[in-house]
């Protein structure tokens, strides 16, 4: 695998330097392909070490879903002539260590899907291919009634109490987010401790997926169906 080793210093890393960091890191693994179109590995995982005092406070950067969108941003800026939809993957391990340094790597691509559980399509496994960066949710095979756009996971063929133009769900680093369109308030995400959280009252608008958790659609009063969302 390539790897690139994105600075060494000693003492603290602050967010615009760590920023810088990983952009630049992840940059240096370009490759050209025809009529020099940068093109980047499918998925990359991003080590960073730093003193055993900052691991926490790094970590709260990686983890925040802001943090990854700045990357994305920063890449886009930097390599303008790589296609937006192709913008790897990206995956933040924090450790302590003795130096400061951002070490980036090629790594192989995790797959993941989603099982739907009630409603017309129980038991349906929908593949989430990992070049794709957001897919459509909803009911039935378009994406709204103008039937321009079709939609990407089509969970359930006829309940009514699921929009057409229900929601989006975002690759975002090593984890997902789901933004809530048409359906508002009665999509939910329930995380296994029990949490319950609406995107559509969220601040950013989205709420980030991990494997385990499970996205709830509902009718304003109880359960339509439910997708679970699985690490192949």
């Amino acid at each position: 695998m390539k790897s690139i080793l994105g600075g060494v210093m000693d003492g603290e890393l602050g967010h615009p330097d760590l920023l810088r960091r990983v952009v630049d890191g992840i940059a240096k693994l370009k490759r050209h392909a025809d009529r020099g179109v940068e093109v980047l590995p499918q998925e990359v995982e991003v080590q960073i070490t730093v003193g055993e005092g900052s691991v926490q406070v790094i970590e709260r950067f990686v983890n925040d879903p802001s943090f990854d969108r700045e990357v994305e941003a920063g890449l886009r800026n930097k390599l303008v002539r790589a296609r937006e939809d192709r913008m790897p993957v990206r995956r933040y391990f924090v450790k302590a260590g003795k130096k400061t340094q951002v070490v980036v790597k090629e790594a192989p691509p995790k797959t993941y899907h989603l099982l739907i559980d009630g409603g017309d399509r129980k038991g349906t496994d929908i593949p989430l291919p990992g070049e794709k960066r957001v897919f459509l949710v909803g009911r039935g095979a378009w994406h709204g009634d103008d039937q321009q756009v079709a939609n990407d996971v089509v969970v359930s063929d006829g309940e009514r109490a699921v929009s057409r133009r229900a929601a989006r769900l975002h690759r975002a680093g090593g984890h997902f987010e789901l933004e809530a369109l048409d359906q508002s308030e009665a999509l939910i995400v329930m995380r296994p401790d029990g949490q319950r959280l609406r995107p559509a009252l969220a601040a950013s608008g989205r709420v980030p997926v991990h494997p385990g958790d499970i996205i709830e659609f509902t009718d304003g009063a109880k359960t339509v169906l439910t997708l679970h969302l699985e690490e192949a």
